[in-house]
């Protein structure tokens, strides 16, 4: 089933910061939000991503599973979601129960937020990592370690040494918690990953355009801002680089990255920045390699620099290399 993890009394996890996905890998990932305003109101949000698409969706005003791609509910029968929502629904009445009675017991304090991440992650070679990690607040509380079958406190404080305690007393809960990780998580990802197939082969080409940022008074030593903005691409994993006559320009000072961030039609975008000094006479060029290109690149060329005294967020051409 896909989200057996979601059903555990205990399962308030958390979205803390996992290690990167090694190339070729994919994950199944459980997000879930819950915010606690005082004991006696709650709401909960919860998603399944694959990768990186979302799959499912769930909050608790209506505690009904929403398919997010038209083959998310394939794999069981509308029976069995519907078992799903029910059993969902009343472990959560549990967990809040039990989060309220914890929160009063140690004295602490409303509102908070109680946040989890939890999956697994199958790799080409056939192996896997599980994962389940919780936070509150915003910050690392709780993990469960998969191959002890133990939770671990990831602060010192004595709320976060309570709930360790009380999570290791339920032997069950932990076991069961071992056995959907391993198990269930990994069956239900390679499942996913051949019903989603198109979906997750999905390649959207990249739009590159370099300009430059003003550059300073006359007069003025610092440098020109060459900036290469990418946009549109799927999937993620992207390589840009700059060109300096022709030659990479290696790692420095010099080069800048936003990161790979998202954009709202489900595509990705990246800024990459260079700075050169005005007028050096030097050429550069942008270049982007990306699995959409079918193992060409595009080269995006900024010719002279100083040869412009405003952004130009157009490309004078974009010539595949």
């Amino acid at each position: 089933m896909l989200l057996p993890l979601l059903l555990l009394p205990w399962a308030w996890g958390a979205l803390a910061a996992s290690p990167p996905v090694p190339p070729g890998s994919l994950t199944l990932r459980l997000l879930k939000t819950n915010v606690f305003h005082n004991a006696s109101s709650s709401n909960m949000e919860g998603m399944a991503l694959l990768g990186d698409l979302e799959t499912h969706f769930m909050d608790c005003s209506t505690c009904r599973i929403r398919f997010l791609q038209p083959w998310a509910q394939q794999g069981l029968t509308p029976r069995q979601w519907q078992d799903l929502e029910t059993m969902f629904h009343g472990y959560l009445s549990k967990f809040i129960f039990l989060m309220n009675k914890v929160v009063k017991d140690e004295g602490e304090h409303y509102p908070f937020v109680t946040q989890f991440s939890l999956g697994c992650e199958l790799h080409l070679n056939g192996t896997s990592r599980q994962f389940y990690d919780a936070a509150m607040n915003g910050e690392d509380f709780i993990s469960f370690n998969v191959d002890l079958g133990t939770w671990v406190a990831q602060r010192g404080d004595k709320l976060a040494l309570s709930i360790r305690d009380l999570l290791n007393q339920d032997k069950s809960t932990s076991a069961t918690t071992q056995f959907l990780l391993r198990t269930t998580c990994v069956s239900e990802l390679q499942s996913f990953v051949q019903y989603g197939k198109e979906s997750l082969a999905r390649q959207e080409r990249p739009v590159a355009v370099v300009f430059a940022r003003a550059p300073p008074p006359a007069g003025t030593p610092a440098p020109l801002l060459l900036v290469c903005r990418v946009t549109g691409f799927y999937p993620r994993p992207i390589r840009v680089a700059w060109l300096q006559d022709g030659e990479e320009v290696g790692p420095g000072w010099r080069l800048n990255s936003s990161g790979i961030l998202p954009n709202a039609d489900l595509t990705y975008q990246l800024r990459s920045s260079l700075a050169v000094g005005p007028g050096d006479g030097h050429s550069y060029a942008c270049r982007v390699e990306h699995s959409s290109l079918g193992g060409q690149s595009l080269l995006i060329p900024w010719g002279a620099t100083g040869t412009s005294d405003q952004e130009n967020p157009e490309p004078e051409g974009a010539a595949p290399a």
